[in-house]
Order: C-alpha cells, then structure tokens, then sequence
C-alpha cells in the first residue's frame, strides 16, 4: 500500500509546465556537430541545474574539454542501481528554420533536438531531480548520464563510460520511442572492403589487374551469396539483417587528369586501387565478429580467383546490437509506469534506429532498455518537434520505474 501512495505522489508532484521549460532550455543551448565546442554550453547548463537542486553531480571530460554529465541520487547501497543515459549532442540545424528557438503549435514544439534527444534527457533528469525535492530515498543509486558524441556515431561519451563508469545495475537509453519499451535494435558495422589491383595501359589490360572489376566482383557475391543469407533470418522485434553499398571508389592516379580536367586525354590505365563502402544492420544474435567474418570470406574469395589482386577488411566506429527480454523485471516495470502515466498500453516493439544502449547492453553487460518521448520518423529533419503530451509523462514513467528498480529504502516509509 506504502508503494502505491508514494506513486500517487510522485505523479501528483510532476509540473508538466516546469517539465517543458526545462526541454524548451535545452533545445535553446545549440550543441550540435559542427559546433566549436560541441556540447560544452549544454553539459554547463545542465552541471549547475543539477547542484542547484542539491543533487550530486560533476562533469565527466571524455575528449577535448568535452564532458558528460554525471549526477547521482546515490542509495543506501541495498537495492539495484540504474543509469538514464541520453545523449546531449544534435544533429547540426541544417535547413531548419529558428532551429533553437522552441516554438509551440499544435500540441508540438519545435526545434533542433527536440525530439532527438533533449526531451528525453530532460525528462530523465526532471525524474531525479523530483525524486530529490520529496525527499525520497532509494535504496539503489540512481544516476543520470548525459553523454557526448552520439550523433557523430563515434559515441565516445558512452564509450567512456563503458571503460570508465560508473556502472549501473539495469540503465535505459531515452532515445524517442513514442513511449514504447523498445527491446531490441540491431546492430551496425561499417566496413571499407580494399581492393589492389596492377597499372598498365588500358590496350593491354590482360598485363595487369582491374581493382575495379574485382571490386564488382564482391559486391555481386555479396548480393547474390551473402544478403539472401541474411535475408532468411529472423529475429521476433526486428527485421532481417541488411547490407547496403553505400559508397565505391576507384580507379589510378593515371587517370585523375581525365576526371578534373576536360581538356586531358581520356583516361587509358587500368585501375588499380577500389575501395567499397558496405553498411551492415545486423539482429542481436549475430555478431560483430561473425559480420567480420562473412565480409573477409567474400573478400578473400575474390582474392583467390584474382591472385595478384589483395584486399582488406576494415571496420569502423562497430555499433553493438541490443536485446533484453520482455519478460525482463525492467521492461515489467516500464510497461506498468506507461499505463498508470498514460492511461493506456503500449506495445513492446524493436527499432529500426541504434542507441548507446548497444554499447551500455553488450560491452557493458548492463540489462538495458531503449525508451523515451518523441518520434523518431522527425529526427534530424527540417520539421523535428515533439509531441507535448509525451513530456510529463515520460518524466512520471522514469521516476515511477526508479521506484520500482533501484527500491524505496526503509527511511522513505518512516518520512511518509
């Protein structure tokens, strides 16, 4: 009974108009990629809003005066502790106009990150700071990370975390999932397949080897042997793995002339270098070293046929898979928070996008959840917003879930 009138209060306690201001600010401090400084402004922002709610909190640098931001509701050290992890880094504002000037219409407010992710990581942190103003104490510690880095796909800010912590327990990734529990999302390698072939003039091509025509070569055996593989997989959240061809290119410093000056001979050597550029989503029980490996196979079976051709496999920026189970005491208690802030259920579902969960859930072995407010068909677009509606309860469904994870100790029932 205890459990359930302290929820009561915690949903009654929520201020959805502090709560928008809060995301109204955040989408206002530019922090996007092509900043100087990137996120510095917003984690500073965020850094003295914590301490001035009397929450443990400290900046994190990761890379180049760049930081997280750490702030801790620390626990009695008898419960399960969990992370809110967002990242605090946009998109840059591209074509958008007033991209950091919050605008409401409609039941939506627009602006740069709106969706993507500041609504999330000021829900999230609207949760501890709520927690800390009625005075509950958890046995558990909960924490929020507001990490930098994420829109770059180097995820550095989590990375750090991950080597670094602190770790947590159970943690939950706001990206936006129009508050669905996302419980799965794939995982993506990008890969530059090399390929070295021999120069010689083009009237005699035999002479020599076309890095070009081995490259064709890949890719039709990747088309043709490897993606129907994939195809045929199945996972019961996500669609099948894929593979795109992103990027090729080719050819030999003897016929660059040909391609930056009209005027030069046509270009009449056969290309020896060509560099292909695949994108591979691959489901959670795939991977990343089990990619590799289908990659280099097709690779070096080229090699075989082409003897004086030799290849390389790289793989830049690896994105972990992620995957928790429905039946996981987090996702029970998500989908509980969702109703009692909502009035309604949303279905468990997986995404097509990657968050840091991937890194939180496999190189970290940390249980985690994708879950936050906002649509992410809006992301990075010219239109991006979020639905307003989604906001304070959002912030009621991460502190109600805090409640459940990380525990109410025993001091919390005396005070109430």
């Amino acid at each position: 009974m205890f459990i359930n009138e302290l929820k009561q209060k915690v949903v009654d306690s929520v201020n959805s108009k502090e709560v928008l201001e809060i995301v109204k600010k955040l989408i206002s401090i530019p922090s996007h990629t092509d900043l100087e400084g990137r996120e510095v402004d917003v984690a500073n922002y965020l850094h003295e809003f914590f301490q001035s709610e009397g929450i443990d909190c400290y900046l994190q640098e990761v890379v180049d005066g760049r930081s997280n931001v750490i702030a801790t509701l620390k626990g009695s050290g008898e419960g399960p502790s969990m992370m809110y992890n967002g990242h605090i880094d946009t998109v840059p504002p591209l074509a958008m106009e007033n991209p950091f000037t919050p605008i409401e219409k409609d039941g939506k407010l627009y602006g740069r990150g709106s969706t993507d992710m500041k609504a999330g990581v000021a829900t999230m942190a609207y949760a501890l700071i709520l927690l800390k103003r009625l005075g509950i104490k958890l046995k558990g510690d909960l924490i929020f990370a507001g990490v930098i880095d994420e829109e770059s796909s180097r995820s550095s800010g989590t990375y750090y975390i991950v080597e670094n912590g602190p770790k947590t327990d159970l943690a939950i990734v706001g990206e936006p999932t129009n508050l669905h529990p996302v419980v799965a999302h794939k995982g993506i390698n990008y890969y530059e397949i090399s390929f070295k072939g021999v120069p010689v003039h083009s009237s005699v091509p035999e002479n020599g080897e076309n890095a070009i025509s081995a490259a064709a070569k890949f890719i039709k055996l990747i088309e043709e042997e490897l993606a129907p593989k994939y195809k045929n997989m199945k996972h019961p959240f996500l669609s099948s793995p894929t593979i795109t061809m992103n990027l090729i290119h080719g050819g030999s410093k003897g016929n660059i002339g040909f391609l930056t000056d009209n005027n030069s001979p046509i270009a009449g050597t056969v290309a020896d270098t060509c560099n292909v550029y695949l994108d591979v989503r691959y489901i959670p029980y795939q991977t990343s070293e089990e990619i590799t490996e289908d990659i280099e196979f097709y690779a070096k079976k080229v090699q075989e046929e082409r003897p004086r051709i030799k290849t390389d496999v790289k793989v830049h920026f690896p994105h972990p898979a992620m995957e928790i189970a429905p039946e996981h005491k987090l996702v029970k208690s998500v989908n509980e928070n969702v109703v009692t802030a909502t009035g309604s259920e949303k279905q468990i579902t997986g995404a097509t996008y990657w968050g840091d969960s991937g890194l939180l859930n496999t190189l970290s072995n940390i249980p985690t959840l994708l879950f936050g407010p906002g649509d992410i068909g809006c992301a990075h677009s010219d239109n991006e917003f979020i639905d307003i509606s989604q906001i304070a309860p959002a912030a009621i469904i991460y502190a109600l879930t805090a409640l459940d994870i990380c525990e109410v100790a025993d001091k919390s029932k005396e005070d109430f």
